[in-house]
C-alpha cells in the first residue's frame, strides 16, 4: 500500500507481509547495532530506550519496553557498528492506546534532539499501524539509506480518544527491528609498486556489499 507524502519527507511506504515474504527485504541488522550506544530522549526511565533493541524470539517480551515521559513523544538514536543498507523496520508498541502513531527517519544524524526535529527535513516519514506481534513491515528507499551508520527514528502521535486520559500522554514501544544489508568496504592502503617499465600501479579500494544473515528481525 503506497501511501501519499508527508510534507518536509520523502515519500513513506506501508508495507504488510508475512513471515516468508519478509527475505525479499534484507537480513536482521540486530548483531550490527551498538546497543550499549542506544540512547533515548523525553524516556520516562532513563536508559530505557536499549531495551526495544532485541533478538526477533525476544520480541513479544514487554517486561522490557521503553515510554515516553510525557506529550507522547520520543526520539531514539540507534547507532551501527558498520554501514548498513536500511531496507525495512518492523515496530510493536504497547496497546491500541499507547502505541505510537507516526515515526520519522533521519540517516547519520545523531544530533537530532527536540529543538531542531521539526526543522530538519527526515528522509522518510510512516504512519504506524498498532502491531502486536511484529507482522507489519515498513519499506524504506533504498536510495536513502545507504551507506547509514545511525539511523535516528522521531516517535510520536497520541491516541485520540485518550488525549485527556493519563495513558494517552504516553507512547510505549516494546521492540524495534532493523533489516537490510552490511555494507564492507575492504580498504586496501593505496601502494605503489614500479612494473617492468617503471610504471607505477596503485591497489584501488574495493567496495562489496555482503548480505547479512536472512534472518527475522
Amino acid at each position: 500500500i503506497i501511501m501519499p507524502p508527508h510534507g518536509g519527507c520523502s515519500d513513506h511506504v506501508h508495507y504488510t507481509s508475512d513471515g516468508k515474504e519478509y527475505e525479499d527485504h534484507g537480513g536482521t541488522l540486530y548483531p550490527q547495532i551498538d546497543t550499549d550506544k542506544v540512547k533515548g530522549l523525553n524516556e520516562k526511565k532513563e536508559g530505557s530506550a536499549k531495551n526495544v533493541i532485541k533478538p526477533w524470539d525476544d520480541r513479544e517480551d514487554d517486561s522490557k519496553v521503553v515510554q515516553s515521559a510525557e506529550d507522547g513523544e520520543l526520539i531514539i538514536h540507534i547507532p551501527f557498528t558498520v554501514q548498513v543498507k536500511l531496507k525495512s523496520f518492523t515496530v510493536i508498541g504497547g496497546n491500541e492506546r499507547i502505541t505510537p502513531r507516526h515515526v520519522k527517519l533521519w540517516k547519520n544524524r545523531d544530533d537530532i534532539d527536540f529543538d531542531n526535529a521539526e526543522d530538519v527535513s527526515c528522509d522518510q516519514e510512516f504512519d504506524l499501524s498498532y502491531d502486536k506481534d511484529g507482522s507489519v513491515q515498513y519499506l524504506v528507499k533504498n536510495s536513502k539509506f545507504q551507506n547509514t551508520s545511525s539511523l535516528t527514528m522521531f516517535f510520536s502521535g497520541i491516541s485520540p480518544d485518550n488525549k485527556d486520559d493519563e495513558d494517552g500522554k504516553t507512547i510505549q514501544i516494546n521492540y524495534i527491528g532493523l533489516r537490510g544489508e552490511v555494507e564492507v568496504i575492504l580498504n586496501l592502503s593505496p601502494f605503489y609498486s614500479p612494473d617492468s617499465t617503471g610504471h607505477q600501479k596503485q591497489a584501488r579500494n574495493c567496495c562489496c556489499s555482503l548480505r547479512s544473515q536472512s534472518a527475522r528481525v
